[in-house]
């Protein structure tokens, strides 16, 4: 296991404390988790996460505690003919997202605008659907990004959508009630990654740990698309794929740690591990992820080998990302 004393000591996690709940303590230099020990007052679970997620100064900790179990998921009016047509749309999102290099935190954005305005409509005309996921798009394009992607997006897809492209638009505003302001399941994933999941004094290898950090957006880029993603919430979706992570590094998905952090109880557990068995049922790591010990390939770039073990696939559609 590394020393990872000296991978911290360029921050002493004294001087920007910001309490969160009780004895939880957020770093506002470098947005690791710090819990104290309520039985030593020297004891101190600090989170660990690899380097490029040291400092994230937009970051505010406090939102992650705004998701209770209460803000259910969609309830839909009409859900079983909803999914016959969902998957198709979301794919159709992802290839205008990739197409106009939108960021996922717009992706994930507009299928939230979309699932939530599905969850109202009892009748679905595939046409109708289609238009309103583009005006989902673009709402979330307008909200995310510049300005200048925002107007190339609309102007490029605004003429295939509508004949009154505003009058329409407002319409889908309306039914999405003007609320844009949508915390969505890789918000709060994003965010906990900038703050960590893994604690000082667990055993884990710090080079697969990388590996999975690289992959965790991926996992739930593939979730997304999965009938199963509407019947969670987003809280329940971003922690079942850190329950997963944990796993993976041979970590209990939900430690004592974790669940005081997250404010997992006994009451609300079960809620949780259905989350991450519903994961584990549709993402799964092909082969072990593994680190190379060559210290000629410790530059990170991955040798065939190390990126075939480290692919991750879909079940339900069987497409290797």
């Amino acid at each position: 296991m590394p020393d990872f004393n000296k991978k911290f000591m360029k921050c002493c996690h004294s001087t920007s404390l910001f309490q969160l709940i009780n004895s939880l303590n957020y770093c506002m230099i470098c947005s690791c988790f710090i819990f104290k020990n309520n039985s030593s007052n020297d004891t101190q679970v600090i989170s660990i996460k690899p380097d490029n997620f040291v400092i994230n100064n937009e970051f505010q900790p406090f939102l992650l505690w705004t998701i209770e179990e209460k803000n259910n998921c969609n309830s839909f009016i009409n859900k079983k003919d909803y999914l016959k047509q969902r998957s198709p749309i979301i794919k159709n999102i992802k290839k205008v997202c990739s197409y106009f290099s939108l960021s996922l935190k717009t992706y994930f954005l507009a299928i939230e605008y979309f699932d939530k305005i599905c969850s109202n409509i009892s009748n679905f005309n595939p046409k109708t659907l289609f238009q309103i996921s583009i005006f989902c798009l673009i709402l979330a394009t307008k909200y995310n990004e510049k300005t200048s992607t925002a107007k190339h997006v609309q102007n490029a897809l605004k003429k295939d959508i509508s004949k009154n492209y505003t009058v329409d638009e407002i319409y889908v505003l309306q039914l999405l009630n003007y609320d844009l302001n949508i915390y969505t399941s890789y918000d709060i994933l994003i965010d906990i990654m900038h703050c960590g999941f893994i604690f000082n004094g667990e055993n884990f290898n710090y080079k697969k740990l990388n590996y999975i950090y690289y992959y965790l957006e991926k996992m739930l880029y593939i979730f997304s698309e999965i009938n199963t993603y509407i019947d969670l919430t987003s809280k329940q979706i971003a922690l079942s794929v850190v329950g997963f992570a944990r796993e993976l590094l041979d970590l209990k998905p939900f430690s004592d740690t974790i669940k005081s952090i997250f404010l997992i109880n006994q009451m609300n557990e079960e809620y949780y591990i259905s989350g991450l068995n519903m994961i584990k049922k549709r993402i799964k790591i092909e082969g072990e992820i593994t680190t190379k010990k060559n210290e000629k390939n410790c530059n990170n770039k991955k040798t065939k080998r190390e990126e075939k073990n480290i692919a991750i696939y879909c079940n339900e559609y069987k497409k290797v990302v």
